[in-house]
């Protein structure tokens, strides 16, 4: 008899090549394949034969039960845009995000798919669903190249074809990278930080994380977006630097941005192992 999650992980492979272009699904597969093929454990507590075990994926259902309204505590978002969080970035949904982003975990999609929908219904309703767009925040080149997929947008991808984003609201990649010349990687190449750092942003302070990313990305001409109303979508809030970049492209070319939503929110001041710069 299969292993749990097994059949999850067949569609999931089967997924990358129904919803993404030839060649991004490419990389994306193949982890998924060696995650179906592959000996597996449990990445929260080690269980043998299970990505996430049953106990621990009701642990992670639980701790995400009920979002909440992060921003206070992410000092580099602008004032008074309102993020909301699935769950705090600690214990088990912390490590289900890490494996997810980091260690080619995307059989992990299926139980994160269903933390992000619950948190981007929430927020549409708050910030009334009617028109609104869905912007997710671009990751950065240099992580697509690592990863071979991005996390966001599978699970936003798969959202989408399942029908399961909020009714009456759009999702559509307003905001890319700034054009080459002013450090970006490429025409249309969605990111966030672009200027090389030893350490990444971890080394960074407030004003330093800011300025890190500020003016890296562009949502199209001043006054292009105008009457567009949005809602930023992130994986994890650490500092709130990235949103605020995204924020700030889309206000440039006239989109009203309603607030944000995040899978997870980093507690308090640990916020290094959250911030893996897309």
């Amino acid at each position: 008899m299969p292993e749990p999650g097994y059949t999850d992980r067949l569609l999931l492979l089967a997924d990358h090549w129904r919803l993404r272009p030839w060649p991004a699904a490419a990389g994306a597969a193949a982890a998924d394949l060696g995650a179906v093929l592959l000996p597996t454990s449990c990445v929260v507590c080690g269980c043998a034969d299970h990505s996430l075990c049953v106990p621990c994926r009701a642990l992670l259902r639980r701790s995400t039960a009920r979002p909440y309204y992060a921003h206070e505590a992410a000092e580099a978002l602008p004032g008074a845009l309102p993020v909301l969080a699935a769950g705090r970035y600690a214990g088990g949904l912390a490590q289900v995000l890490l494996a997810y982003k980091n260690h080619g975990h995307t059989d992990l999609a299926p139980v994160l798919r269903p933390v992000l929908a619950g948190v981007l219904h929430r927020a549409a309703e708050d910030a009334g669903a009617r028109g609104l767009v869905l912007v997710p925040v671009p990751g950065t080149a240099r992580a697509l190249r690592r990863r071979g997929y991005s996390p966001l947008d599978l699970l936003l991808g798969a959202l989408r074809a399942r029908r399961l984003l909020p009714a009456q609201t759009t999702l559509a990649p307003l905001v890319v990278h700034s054009r080459p010349g002013r450090g970006a990687a490429g025409p249309g190449t969605r990111g966030a930080v672009v200027v090389p750092r030893p350490g990444g942003q971890k080394s960074l302070g407030k004003r330093g994380r800011r300025a890190n990313v500020y003016g890296t990305m562009t949502a199209g001409a001043p006054g292009s977006l105008a009457g567009i109303r949005c809602l930023v979508v992130d994986d994890v809030l650490t500092t709130g630097a990235t949103i605020a970049e995204a924020t700030r492209a889309l206000r440039a070319a006239g989109a009203q941005v309603q607030a944000a939503a995040v899978i997870a929110a980093t507690p308090g001041p640990a916020r290094d192992a959250a911030n893996t710069n897309g």
